[in-house]
């Protein structure tokens, strides 16, 4: 007596197995700019550990442990990522508090850096979180009193401004922060564009190192090659079993 068996549905179940793809899951980085603290030397360790490169969520702030002194006036180079490297004071200046706000080489705000991370998004996938990661230098909100006003898609970014406005960084200083970016705030074109200008009288001056983005994401339906064996496998067994059958 031979066993019960519904060879056709099994073929079936094993073509659907093998047409159904494992969501895809993928994480990275990717940095914009130079770690060269604004073009005036090299760090003595890397600049953003102690920070959460990647997987934040929205609003979240981590700090990198290091925080360094240099020297000044210092200008983009050849090469350099736009909105880096580079002096800003507010778009409207009409004082000045720091050696940074009559620099020479400073430049009217609003400092507008667009960073695009297609590069991050596999093809059919979702970002699910973005985390940012800015090293800002000589941010003195607390001495001098003249508010920052940081945008994120053109949109609002309280909790990043008030990061900005929580830096005393004297001297001047350099410090890299990282936080999570809200995905309501992201747009279909995997480009996230960063603005920091600065209202009161504009005599603060500030600049950016670098900057990183870090992101997770989901869905596609590239399977994985293990499934891709796995399925195949019981295809093969399937029609097998169907040809067996039929010569019974």
């Amino acid at each position: 007596m031979h066993s019960k068996w519904n060879y056709g549905t099994t073929i079936a179940t094993a073509v659907l197995l093998l047409a159904a793809g494992m969501a895809v899951h993928a994480d990275g980085v990717q940095e914009y700019g130079t770690e060269n603290v604004l073009g005036t030397g090299t760090y003595p360790s890397d600049p953003k550990a102690g920070a959460t490169l990647i997987g934040l969520a929205p609003d979240v702030v981590t700090d990198a442990s290091l925080t360094l002194g240099h020297g000044y006036p210092f200008s983009p180079g050849v090469g350099d990522f736009p909105g880096t490297d580079q002096i800003y004071v507010g778009s409207v200046q009409t004082g000045a508090h720091d050696g940074y706000s009559v620099s020479g080489t400073r430049i009217n705000g609003p400092d507008i850096m667009t960073l695009d991370y297609s590069s991050l998004v596999p093809a059919g996938n979702t970002v699910t979180s973005l985390t940012l990661g800015i090293a800002a230098d000589d941010f003195q909100f607390p001495s001098f009193g003249q508010p920052f006003i940081a945008t994120l898609n053109s949109q609002a970014a309280p909790a990043l401004t008030t990061k900005l406005e929580s830096l005393n960084e004297s001297g001047p200083l350099v410090h890299f922060f990282t936080i999570g970016v809200s995905p309501s705030l992201l747009t279909s074109n995997n480009t996230l564009t960063l603005s920091i200008d600065e209202g009161g009288d504009g005599g603060d001056g500030w600049a950016v190192d670098f900057l990183t983005v870090g992101v997770t994401t989901s869905g596609g339906a590239v399977p994985e090659p293990g499934t891709w064996a796995m399925c195949g496998a019981a295809l093969m067994t399937a029609v097998g079993f169907a040809r067996r059958r039929r010569g019974q």
